[in-house]
């Protein structure tokens, strides 16, 4: 299970519930989240390199729902432009897929399942 990078630990955990992780185990200074079969380990640790240069893929069974989903949320206006959607679904090699940031500015690859 990997782990990530939080600036601000406690915008980052709010940040991954709402857009549907579940916290499963929660300390001081880390968390569990889960969504479905999928699960990291977020800590109360940052360094921007690190942030900068993580990227992680999500698979979904319907991905223009899920980029509804984040549109519905507003992350840009909920976390100051720290969280945002930066690429709708578009085809690119391999299938459709879209990108947003969490906000420690992790990038996560959005792909629709049935394109893996």
């Amino acid at each position: 299970m990997v782990f990530l990078p939080a600036q601000d630990f406690q915008l980052s955990s709010r940040f991954y519930e709402e857009i549907g992780f579940t916290k499963t185990i929660a300390s001081e200074k880390s968390a569990q989240f889960m969504l479905q079969d999928v699960g990291f380990w977020l800590q109360d640790y940052y360094v921007d390199a690190w942030a900068g240069n993580t990227m992680l893929c999500l698979y979904v069974d319907d991905i223009h729902a899920w980029a509804r989903h984040l549109d519905g949320l507003d992350l840009v206006k909920r976390y100051g432009g720290v969280a945002k959607v930066l690429s709708e679904p578009h085809m690119q090699e391999g299938g459709i897929m879209m990108q947003f940031c969490d906000p420690a500015g992790v990038l996560w690859h959005v792909r629709e399942a049935a394109s893996a």
